[in-house]
């Protein structure tokens, strides 16, 4: 129960602007997360530029389905910029995971990623106070709508959770 618990809680995450994660490991024309030989080092302006696109288009995805009122747009945009924030943070943790990835052994390559792991919780934890303040604001219509836009992105990283 508790690993499953866990492993909700990160994929919910996920949906709130933290698929940074999943999309830096792997994103178009870039180096291989795992270090794979024949891998690209000059891609990362372009991944930076693709993950600041993808988190953008993520941000307006979510302003749309929440209904964002102009009276909510302080709320939003300080959600917003930490979710711009956390990608950018991420994107340089990620970057130096990978310059680094060919000469880590087993042990770097760990302590790499507890890195990374922490980071994302660190990003997590900065993402709940101006969320907080958002859901705060909304009207009982649009927190159902949150509820149930974060609720299906979430299951759709664990098929078990479908019906």
């Amino acid at each position: 129960m508790r690993i499953s618990f866990r492993h909700g809680a990160v994929v919910t995450t996920a949906i709130i602007g933290l698929t940074t994660m999943a999309a830096v490991a792997a994103p178009p024309g870039a180096k291989s997360p795992v270090g794979a030989p024949g891998s690209q080092t000059e891609a990362a302006p372009a991944t930076e530029q693709s993950m600041a696109a993808r988190v953008d288009q993520h941000i307006k995805e979510l302003h749309s389905k929440l209904q964002i009122t102009s009276a909510q747009e302080p709320e939003w945009q300080k959600f917003a910029q930490t979710m711009r924030d956390n990608a950018r943070k991420m994107d340089q943790a990620f970057g130096a995971r990978i310059d680094q990835m060919q000469s880590m052994n087993a042990m770097d390559n760990m302590r790499s990623y507890a890195q990374l792991s922490q980071q994302h919780a660190q990003d997590v934890q900065a993402l709940l106070p101006p969320f907080e303040a958002l859901y705060g604001s909304m009207s009982e219509a649009q927190k159902h709508t949150a509820d149930q836009v974060f609720r299906e992105d979430a299951n759709r990283g664990n098929p078990a959770q479908h019906g």
